[in-house]
Order: C-alpha cells, then sequence, then structure tokens
C-alpha cells in the first residue's frame, strides 16, 4: 500500500488546524471560559461565500424597504443598488462561525500567519463562548440590534486584538468612520464601536464585567458611542405616533433607527464634527413606511435631550436640504425632483413627514418640503 502524497490543501488545513488547537487553549486562559463541547474548522472560498452567505442570505423584500427609506432621507442616490451593496461586503468575509464550527475563507486566511490568523480565530472563538454561555434578547428595532451585535462584535474584537498584541503584534490600522463612505460606516458599526465600548467596560471591572453586559446589554446606539451613558444607567425614550395613518395606507415597516443611523445620514452631505454634534443628544426615534399604489408616506418622530439638540439637528437638516439642490418656495416650504417633505419642531421632539412616488427615476411628482417652528 502507497501513501498519498500531502497535498498543499492538506498542509493548509493542517496548519490550520493546529492553530486552531493552541489559540482554543490561549482563549480558554484569557476569557476565562471553557469550550464545553469540540471545536471543528471548515475551509471556504470567497466565491462560495457570496454564492450563499450574500445572495442566499438576503430578504429581498426587506431589503427594498430599507433602500426605500435610505433613499428618501438623501443617504443613498435614486440610482443605488442596495442589495448589489449587500452581496458585496459579503465577499469580504475572512472567518465566521457557527454553533461549534469555525469557518475561514481561503483567500483570506493564512496560518501561517500566526499573529494575525491567530487574533482572527481568536474572535471567532469567542462567539462560540457566547454561544455556549450567554442569551441575548431578540432585538425590537434596528438600533437595537446593531448595539447588541456591538457587544458580541466588540467583545470578540477585544480577544482577538489581546491575542495579537500577546503574540508580538504591533499597533493595528485600526477603522476610522471618517475614514469611510456612510453607507460602509452603517456596515460596520459593530466592529468600529463595540471593541471600545467593551473595552471601556473591561478596564473598569475586568471580564466579569462584560460577562455581566450580557444580562443588561446596551439597547442603543447611543450607549455603545457613549459608554460613560451606559454605566450611568441612560436608556433611550420610547417614541410613538398618536395618530394613525389610514385610507388605504399599508404599514411597511416601524422601526428605531438610532443616533449613529443619524450621524451617517447627515454625514452624507455635511462635515464629519457637525454630523457627530448635531446627531448627538439623540434621545429615543421612531420611523413609519407606509405603502398605496406605488407611493410611499414616511414619517419619523425623533426625541431629543434638550431644545437646543433639536435645533441643532434642524438646522443641519435644512442644509442637506439646500445640498441635495430643494428648491425653497417660502420661508418653510421646499421642492425637490421626487418628494414632499414636512418638518416640523415642537420643543425636544422633531417629526419629518416624506411622500414620494416609488421609482423617482420615472416618474417625478410634485415635491414640497415644508418646515414648521413652534
Amino acid at each position: 500500500v502507497t501513501e498519498s502524497t500531502p497535498t498543499v490543501e492538506d498542509d493548509y488545513r493542517e496548519a490550520a488546524e493546529d492553530l486552531l488547537k493552541s489559540v482554543m487553549k490561549w482563549v480558554e486562559e484569557t476569557r476565562g471560559l471553557k469550550f464545553k463541547e469540540n471545536v471543528s474548522l471548515k475551509v471556504l472560498t470567497r466565491e462560495w461565500v457570496i454564492e450563499h452567505w450574500g445572495k442566499g442570505f438576503l430578504n429581498l423584500t426587506e431589503v427594498k424597504i430599507e433602500e426605500t427609506i435610505l433613499k428618501a432621507l438623501f443617504l443613498i442616490s435614486p440610482e443605488f443598488n442596495l442589495t448589489k451593496f449587500k452581496i458585496g461586503t459579503s465577499g469580504y468575509t475572512v472567518a465566521a462561525s457557527s454553533g461549534n464550527t469555525v469557518y475561514v475563507v481561503r483567500e483570506y486566511f493564512d496560518p501561517y500567519d500566526e499573529q494575525r490568523a491567530g487574533s482572527i480565530l481568536a474572535h471567532e472563538l469567542t462567539h462560540i463562548l457566547q454561544g455556549e454561555y450567554f442569551d441575548l434578547p431578540e432585538p425590537k428595532t434596528s438600533d437595537e440590534e446593531n448595539a447588541l451585535l456591538a457587544l458580541v462584535e466588540g467583545d470578540a474584537n477585544l480577544v482577538g486584538y489581546l491575542y495579537f498584541e500577546s503574540h508580538g503584534g504591533g499597533a493595528r490600522v485600526r477603522i476610522r468612520e471618517n475614514a469611510l463612505d456612510p453607507m460602509d460606516a452603517l456596515w460596520y458599526f459593530p466592529y468600529m464601536y463595540g471593541e471600545a465600548f467593551v473595552k471601556y467596560i473591561y478596564a473598569k471591572k475586568g471580564w466579569s464585567g462584560v460577562n455581566e453586559l450580557y444580562n443588561n446589554p446596551p439597547t442603543s446606539t447611543t450607549e455603545v458611542l457613549h459608554p460613560e451613558k451606559y454605566l450611568e444607567g441612560w436608556k433611550p425614550l420610547k417614541a410613538s405616533f398618536q395618530e394613525k395613518i389610514e385610507n388605504g395606507w399599508i404599514l411597511m415597516l416601524r422601526d428605531t433607527l438610532g443616533e449613529f443611523f443619524i450621524r451617517q445620514m447627515l454625514r452624507r452631505h455635511l462635515s464629519y464634527q457637525e454630523a457627530n454634534q448635531s446627531a448627538e443628544g439623540w434621545s429615543g426615534d421612531v420611523i413609519e413606511l407606509y405603502e398605496k399604489n406605488d407611493t410611499y408616506l414616511l414619517r419619523w418622530k425623533i426625541l431629543w435631550e434638550t431644545e437646543k439638540d433639536a435645533e441643532e439637528f434642524a438646522t443641519s437638516f435644512e442644509k442637506i436640504l439646500q445640498r441635495v439642490g430643494a428648491m425653497r418656495l417660502a420661508e418653510n416650504e421646499w421642492k425637490t425632483g421626487f418628494e414632499t417633505l414636512m418638518l416640523s419642531r415642537s420643543g425636544t421632539c422633531i417629526t419629518i413627514t416624506i411622500t414620494y412616488t416609488a421609482n423617482p427615476s420615472e416618474i417625478a411628482p410634485q415635491a414640497i418640503i415644508t418646515a414648521v417652528r413652534f
């Protein structure tokens, strides 16, 4: 019987599995948690990931609703294809985990680079420990989902960084918000700010404090961006509409977008500094999207901590209208090529109401934007 000659792929898998075993031991010692089950490793290709985790995982109805909101709020252009964008981002996956399996992408994962590959495995192994030891609530809104993801990814990122640092790694290249397109920043939020949030808690309370986060997780991106607010017990207010929308309008979505979304919406057209300042002071919001006969009705109520915060946002939003070429018809009336918008402020509350027709490149209805100040 002749032994088969090891192939490059055999050597790759063996190196990856050996590194996995070594990193597992380090993660257990560092994080103070033991793996309850064996962990396996699978190697994928970038093409497979795009096909199955990009195209295969998308809910096209949800993507269309999200695209509608982003276009109505001037965050993306009428021609932007959000489905294509989301499929494209899946192609950047380096590794992932599900259950007790770690997946690595052959084109991006080099098991012979102990520092970088080891830190990636430490990150994914932390996700496995999270699944074995902690339970998180189902998010009720997009803002809460981003906050929970920031906790999960921040914990894993911190463990990965500590591995990198302890194995001779130098300073990491960190993702900076102001270097990203606002759409990319929305996608990267859990990775950009989750680690800083968890590291803040870790510095004050150690790993036991991080573990406790899973029992009382942040519920908004504001708490992640401003961890001191989280420790103070700050929680967002619940916004709602008293008036019902009837006459055949069908509710497509009710959600909360949060401070970080507002920051990116403003940053699309304004400076990074002004966007940050005008988004701070967010206290809660609710957005609803209705549809009837190829026409959308969007209404968005945003609560602010002070009247000054509300005024700063209103001023910045009016600047956006100017930047997108809206025509001012009167003191509080505006006109664009495809939508009508009403912006009203009452104390610390701002309400934005938008009506526009689907496929604005094909149909250009009258568009009036009205700003009312109280």
